[in-house]
């Protein structure tokens, strides 16, 4: 795992996690506060972090991944994953107003990611 410095410049208003851990976090997504709780559910040193969204978006939402894949030197590809329990089709369709959040969090994710990796490769010139 990263040191705390490396993944506070990821992700800010997030701390360092181990297996166990209950996360809770309150992000502003298309202008709206979200606040979420999870638990942290298996992680692999710079390969991956697994986590689940606690009840009740449980239901709908069960788990998320940050999967890190090495594809060379000094290269890896970051994946950002996430699960629902409906189709999306039908989430939106129940949910006419969720095409936009929906929207909005794959948005947020990428920033995220891109967050990261900035952390990852200044990590790696020092």
């Amino acid at each position: 795992m990263m040191d705390k410095e490396s993944y506070k410049a990821w992700h800010p208003d997030h701390e360092p996690l181990q297996v166990g851990s209950i996360v809770y976090a309150e992000e502003y997504i298309h202008g709206d506060l979200h606040k979420l709780k999870f638990k942290i559910t298996r992680i692999v040193p710079n390969r991956e972090i697994r986590y689940r969204i606690l009840f009740p978006l449980s239901i709908i939402a069960p788990e998320n991944a940050f999967i890190i894949e090495p594809t060379g030197q000094n290269i890896c590809t970051f994946t950002a994953k996430g699960s629902i329990r409906i189709p999306a089709w039908l989430f939106k369709r129940i949910h006419k107003k969720n095409k936009t959040k929906i929207e909005a969090t794959q948005k947020h994710m990428k920033e995220e990611g891109e967050n990261l990796k900035r952390a990852m490769e200044s990590q790696d010139k020092s």
